[in-house]
């Protein structure tokens, strides 16, 4: 089934957090839920609001970022289609900590947060699966620190290339991130992120054209991601 022609109740269900989730649980937050689409940049939720809804992400993927005062706005987390974002604030009742909007044209499912709270504490599956998500985001956020403290911009590229690949199934495929984008995502210009795209292609592991890219040595590109590599030539 198309994913644009899946109803509310399938695209909950195939989210990690309510797949175990009993189906009148499914059925009653599919009511209370509706369809949002979101254009290129256009913001779902900035830092400061309060938490009105979690929102299911079916077609898209939205970035997670925060704005300094001079105005850089580094991207936390990419946030693909059948993750879950803003359930944070949903649980704890706080202002939003960061904010979020779509890379490209996107299509979510919103569900309001009091519907959300009266499913997590009637069904313990959802409870349970909450538990999960937060310790896998626990350990994407120690990933990424570890990352910026260990590896270089080319060893983050490299790693990024690889769990792209592996989110979409192919090793050709189409980055959803301008270079730019991308440069707030792995903490460096967009400058020199396209520098050390080309030294990775002058070592044989990767082909980039424009957004596509075709990993050519999997095998070497993992050990770059793995090492914290040197300057690049």
């Amino acid at each position: 089934m198309p994913a644009q022609d899946r109803s509310i109740e399938d695209v909950l269900a195939s989210t990690s957090l309510f797949a175990t989730a009993a189906p009148t649980t499914i059925a009653e937050l599919a009511r209370a839920a509706h369809r949002r689409i979101l254009q290129r940049n256009e913001l779902l939720f900035t830092v400061g609001e309060r938490a009105g809804a979690i929102h299911v992400i079916d077609i898209g993927t939205l970035k997670v970022f925060t704005s300094s005062t001079e105005g850089a706005e580094p991207t936390l987390a990419l946030i693909h289609g059948g993750e879950i974002v803003g359930e944070l604030g949903v649980l704890d009742d706080l202002p939003r900590s960061a904010s979020v909007a779509a890379v490209g044209r996107a299509q979510i499912v919103e569900v309001p947060a009091r519907s959300f709270r009266a499913a997590w504490e009637s069904d313990p599956a959802i409870a349970r699966r909450m538990v999960v998500l937060l310790a896998q985001r626990l350990r994407t956020v120690t990933d990424g620190l570890a990352d910026l403290a260990y590896l270089d911009l080319g060893g983050r590229l490299a790693k990024y290339l690889l769990k792209e690949s592996e989110r979409q199934g192919r090793t050709t495929f189409k980055m959803p991130l301008t270079q730019a984008e991308l440069g707030q995502l792995l903490g460096g210009a967009r400058q020199t992120v396209n520098q050390v795209g080309r030294s990775l292609e002058r070592a044989g592991l990767v082909a980039i054209a424009g957004r596509t890219v075709h990993i050519l040595d999997e095998r070497a590109l993992r050990l770059r991601a793995m090492s914290a590599g040197g300057r690049f030539e």
